[in-house]
């Protein structure tokens, strides 16, 4: 009979899981961005035709900066990340960087998806309710975007802000250690 195989330790586990949140909160910015550099609209009412892009709309513009920040600080720890996986050797001033960066990261998207989530609802009331419309169908298409994009920033915030309870466990851990020396 072989032996079952070793359990993975929990330092082991608990990197991965830092690993695949990272990895997650990545996917989840990479298709915010995709989502909104392609919503578009062109709108028919009366004979007139008017072309709305996401850059049109400033929030939808803050999202998209948002999202491009974050993904910027996602993928750059993603290589920390995963440079600590393979080396088993962490730099001190990486401790530094997930606790201050997770932070500002996790509030800058959680701020971009409120704005994400307010101007779909907003704009899209206000404006079916000012402009006579042939069909409601591409003004749906177009905020059911933005409610897509702010939904897929949520869900980046969730990532960054358990990987935020997972930095200040950390910087505290380090912090303890450096008191009782």
């Amino acid at each position: 009979m072989a032996p079952p195989p070793p359990s993975p330790t929990p330092v082991s586990l608990k990197k991965t899981v830092l690993l695949f949140l990272r990895v997650l909160t990545a996917v989840f910015l990479v298709i915010t961005v995709i989502i909104l550099s392609t919503n578009s609209v062109t709108i028919e009412s009366q004979g007139n035709a008017l072309k709305f892009h996401f850059k049109d709309v400033y929030a939808y513009r803050y999202m998209f900066s948002a999202a491009i920040i974050g993904l910027v600080y996602a993928v750059i720890q993603l290589f920390f990340t995963i440079s600590e996986f393979a080396t088993g050797i962490k730099n001190p001033f990486n401790y530094q960087l997930d606790f201050y960066g997770d932070k500002i990261a996790s509030y800058l998207v959680a701020t971009g998806s409120a704005a994400g989530f307010g101007v779909s609802k907003d704009l899209k009331d206000a404006f079916i309710a000012l402009v006579a419309l042939d069909s409601t169908d591409p003004v749906d298409k177009f905020f059911s975007r933005g409610y897509a994009s702010a939904s897929m920033l949520l869900f980046a915030f969730f990532c960054l802000a358990i990987l935020s309870i997972f930095s200040s466990h950390a910087i505290a851990k380090i912090e303890s250690s450096l008191i009782n020396l």
